[in-house]
């Protein structure tokens, strides 16, 4: 073989070469991108508890079965406040919380506030959720909010247990009438306490069929 065709050869291996590995690194393993399904992104709106952030990452993976990240924090939703309610709209921090960029590439956004929340036609809610985000408020879920002694466990299990109601509506579930399903409507902390964190067989199905075929 001539020696310039074997050199114009060897430059074009190499340069296919250089063109996977770039590859490669955009895409693979050193990729800086997430992919859309790597799973669950927990977000902070305001000053909130690290402890309370890594404790539901946890918990929310062995429940879903997807990874389960932490993202920066969010600015104090003061754009959301009613004064004459002293509550603030659920709706407008859901709303900017899809609003931001940094969250886009992950399958599901949860939102994490410690301020009431509420929505026009009721006197509060627990958390909200569209088709991709939600938010969930701590403050009503503290025993001290109804001038109780504080019970942390079970402060943590009623994180969990919303949680996994507003997530469980991101993936498509609605309202279940079962009581002690997680996806029953909570009109106050005693449904939730009673509901507890976990799926009843009926809407556990449901959800595998709905994160198999989901986008």
């Amino acid at each position: 073989m001539p020696f310039k065709i074997q050199k114009g050869l060897i430059k074009i291996v190499l340069i296919i070469s250089l063109i996977s590995i770039s590859i490669f690194l955009n895409t693979g393993l050193f990729s800086k991108e997430r992919n859309p399904e790597m799973g669950i992104v927990l977000v902070s709106i305001g000053e909130i508890d690290r402890n309370v952030m890594d404790w539901l990452k946890n918990d929310l993976n062995k429940v879903f079965g997807q990874q389960v990240f932490i993202e920066k924090g969010m600015a104090e939703p003061d754009y959301a406040y009613h004064k004459k309610r002293n509550q603030y709209l659920s709706t407008a921090i859901l709303n900017a919380l899809m609003e931001q960029k940094d969250y886009a590439l992950y399958e599901k956004i949860l939102g994490i506030v410690d301020h009431d929340l509420f929505v026009p036609e009721l006197n509060f809610v627990f958390g909200q959720a569209s088709s991709k985000s939600a938010v969930i408020s701590l403050t009503r879920l503290r025993q001290t909010f109804y001038h109780l002694p504080g019970d942390q466990n079970l402060f943590h299990q009623r994180i969990l247990t919303e949680a996994v109601h507003e997530l469980g509506h991101t993936y498509g579930l609605g309202h279940c009438g079962n009581p002690r399903c997680v996806m029953f409507f909570s009109n106050s902390l005693m449904d939730t306490d009673r509901k507890g964190s976990g799926f009843c067989l009926s809407c556990k199905n449901k959800l595998q069929k709905l994160s198999t075929h989901h986008p």
